[in-house]
């Protein structure tokens, strides 16, 4: 149904009417007429997606090891195999392999070191982040490759064993879990054997997604790309935590907005999955935290 003419042809159409049409009321109308609308989940046996969040976070780092700077991002290895598309063809060393028993120790893959496992373990699921430096340069880095296994949720980990409830959990409550039971931390972590590896992107404005274009916050979302047409333009419609200017979650609105299909991650598999990217950033790093959240998505294509 999507094919790339047609997903470029819509995405020229949409960009011509933005540019041409000043009135919001008449753009409305544009592309009501302009386009037809395929709804999203209509494969999913629940009639809804399930929207989630993700952003980059910005952490404490040095390109040296030492001190405080203790847990390694790695680069690609050589004998990871050929990434197609994204990911090595066999399972490459677990989580547990890598991290405590140190099956890439010794081979100089370390690209730069962090403070916290914690942040290592958070940048692993979000797939990029910026890191500073102790001289206060800040750099980026962004998924390379991966090692093939499987993602697992440490959220589900934690219900599961009866240390969270279902109801309550996120992206914080995880956190605040692990540092009070800091013994537990490792174990937690070994749980969801997916390992990322990362490359500095050092003219990037952005984390670079799937299509290999930067991320816009709030407008690029994560799918299923085997299901939803990669680069499409979509409407996605839900709520959103509400942040006051300390950044606290006051409440929740409303979520209505054009959206471009522009990446993918190992959690969103299937029909009833979009992730939604936040930004860059703490605040970013909260309402993604917290979104889990039904909604409908809809694809648009030019008539």
């Amino acid at each position: 149904m999507f094919s790339p003419e047609q997903i470029q042809k819509s995405l020229r159409r949409f960009r011509e009417i933005l540019m041409t049409t000043p009135d919001r009321a008449e753009i409305e109308r544009k592309i009501g007429e302009g386009f037809s609308f395929w709804e999203g989940s209509r494969g999913n046996s629940a009639n809804f997606i399930l929207l989630t969040g993700y952003y980059e976070p910005i952490l404490e780092g040095n390109l040296d090891a030492g001190g405080d700077y203790r847990y390694p991002l790695y680069r690609r290895p050589d004998d990871l195999g050929e990434v197609i598309p994204g990911e090595s063809p066999s399972p490459y060393y677990s989580r547990r392999e890598i991290d405590m028993q140190g099956a890439l120790r010794g081979r100089g893959l370390e690209i730069i070191w962090l403070k916290d496992p914690w942040e290592r373990f958070v940048i692993h699921i979000q797939g990029s982040g910026q890191v500073r430096l102790p001289d206060g340069k800040v750099v980026r880095v962004g998924y390379a490759g991966s090692n093939g296994r499987p993602y697992r949720s440490i959220g589900r980990y934690l219900i599961d064993q009866g240390y969270l409830n279902e109801k309550d959990v996120s992206m914080e409550r995880v956190r605040d879990f692990i540092q009070r039971n800091p013994g537990l931390a490792q174990e937690i972590f070994n749980y969801n054997e997916r390992y990322i590896f990362f490359r500095f992107l050092p003219d990037s404005p952005g984390p670079i997604g799937a299509l290999g274009v930067p991320l816009t916050p709030g407008r690029s979302i994560a799918t299923d790309l085997k299901i939803f047409p990669a680069g499409a333009l979509g409407f996605l419609v839900s709520r959103q935590p509400d942040l006051d200017e300390a950044g606290k979650i006051v409440g929740w609105k409303p979520l209505r907005r054009f959206v471009l299909n522009q990446d993918t991650g190992a959690a969103i598999q299937g029909p009833g999955r979009v992730d939604l990217f936040f930004g860059s950033g703490e605040r970013a790093g909260t309402a993604a935290g917290e979104m889990r959240e039904e909604g409908k998505v809809y694809f648009l294509l030019a008539k």
